[in-house]
């Protein structure tokens, strides 16, 4: 067990050292099986077993409707629609850039393209009404969360592979803790427009041009719109999985994209080309974390983490508190993804013995890794927001600590042990 510590050791030293995912999980994988002098002839099948999966098929779909989308010009009426309903109150930009990520997060199902996108969208304006740069920058990276909470989630999907759970129940249950971030940073937000002055709003108007404008953006933006209310709708409906739910989206996407004369030919190809690209390294990068999974599940690693963390203490708090704080780490070194693959069986069994239900332990993981994703040195969402305002990390990092700590960390500790925050929708919706 010492030597399996060891090489999970080395395999995040390579993952610190900047080398590709993929590399850094193919070649731990290799040491082990070398080093604990393993028969290799159980990874093939487990490799394909593990990507022979359906609901696996549902990432590429979601994130190719994503792309497609924002090629299409609909992420920016998104934005649009959000600036018309709340723009106009003090640190209503700020507010926009929340929910934007949110809703863009119920399209595409992923943190970093929801930063990606609605920071090319917003940031120039919010520069323009007398935010500070550094701030806007922070604010687009740490609303990045909501793409990993608002259903449908990528991690979420993954949870569901990993655990056998039900993926719809997992959308759900990270769905109320996605709300309570949204209503939590808007109230950071609010008060810090109010310590600075120079922030403005946008031109006041009569509240009957006010409704004229809102129903304007609601008509101009109703095909965006409706694209999660389709989706979430056909899922928890009955009408089809969550795999059938990525393709109608990607086939909505395009009929949406062409109809309005928005989505050219060289769009939809490049929107094509990145995601079988980032579709690709995804699956090397879930091939060799499965061959890592099974050596731990041979080794009995999940287990003996159960075990350990039970020595140290039976008293539930303190055990969810540790495993809280081991997840942020994991979530600080690795990215959402493959943080999702290795946590999920490793720690199942011991949310299992401590009578944690699985929906909430998705929830519980989704927030983890969101709140790792801004918290250095990997923080995905951090370097996306940096390259996409041209901003360097370390000149914007100090404005995050807000929403990480008085937001995403006290929103982790009320769903850690207040179980109905993650169980009630997936209650209400799904029974039992």
């Amino acid at each position: 067990m010492t030597t399996l510590l060891i090489l999970t050791g080395v395999t995040i030293l390579l993952l610190l050292s900047g080398f590709p995912l993929f590399v850094c999980f193919g070649l731990g994988s290799l040491a082990m099986i070398l080093v604990l002098e393993m028969n290799p002839g159980f990874a093939v099948p487990a490799i394909f077993s593990g990507l022979n999966s359906f609901v696996l098929m549902a990432i590429p779909f979601f994130i190719f409707a994503g792309g497609v989308m924002t090629a299409g010009g609909i992420s920016s009426k998104i934005v649009s629609f959000a600036n018309a309903v709340v723009g106009r109150f003090k640190g209503g930009l700020g507010v926009v850039t929340i929910t934007s990520s949110a809703l863009f997060g119920a399209i595409s199902g992923s943190s970093s393209s929801a930063v990606a996108t609605i920071g090319m969208t917003i940031l120039p304006q919010m520069e323009k009404y007398g935010y500070k740069k550094e701030y806007a920058t922070a604010l687009v990276a740490c609303s990045g969360i909501l793409g990993q909470l608002i259903p449908p989630s990528i991690p979420m999907i993954l949870f569901g592979m990993v655990t056998n759970t039900s993926v719809a129940g997992c959308f759900l249950a990270a769905a109320g803790p996605g709300l309570l971030i949204i209503i939590v940073y808007a109230i950071i937000n609010y008060v810090y427009c109010r310590q600075h002055p120079e922030i403005r709003t946008l031109d006041k108007i009569s509240p009957s041009e006010r409704i004229k404008q809102i129903a304007h953006s609601t008509r101009k933006s109703s095909l965006a719109l409706f694209m999660p209310i389709l989706v979430l709708g056909g899922i928890y409906g009955g009408l089809f999985t969550p795999t059938e739910a990525g393709c109608v989206a990607v086939v909505y996407a395009i009929v949406v994209g062409v109809g309005t004369k928005k989505l050219t030919m060289d769009a939809f190809k490049k929107a094509a080309e990145e995601t079988a690209s980032i579709e690709g390294a995804i699956v090397f990068i879930i091939a060799f974390i499965i061959v890592m999974s099974r050596i731990f599940t041979y080794e009995r690693l999940p287990e003996a983490i159960a075990e350990a963390m039970l020595n140290l203490t039976e008293n539930k708090i303190a055990l969810l508190l540790l495993i809280n704080l081991f997840m942020i780490i994991m979530g600080m070194i690795m990215d959402d993804i493959s943080s999702m693959l290795i946590a999920a069986p490793l720690l199942y069994p011991l949310f299992m013995s401590l009578e944690v239900h699985p929906f909430q332990m998705a929830a519980i993981l989704a927030i983890n890794q969101g709140s790792g994703q801004m918290t250095p040195p990997v923080a995905t969402n951090l370097f996306t927001a940096s390259r996409v305002a041209n901003v360097p990390v370390a000149s914007f990092i100090k404005y995050c600590l807000p929403f990480l700590l008085l937001g995403s960390l006290p929103v982790l500790i009320l769903v850690t042990f207040i179980p109905q925050i993650s169980l009630y929708l997936p209650t209400l919706l799904l029974g039992g």
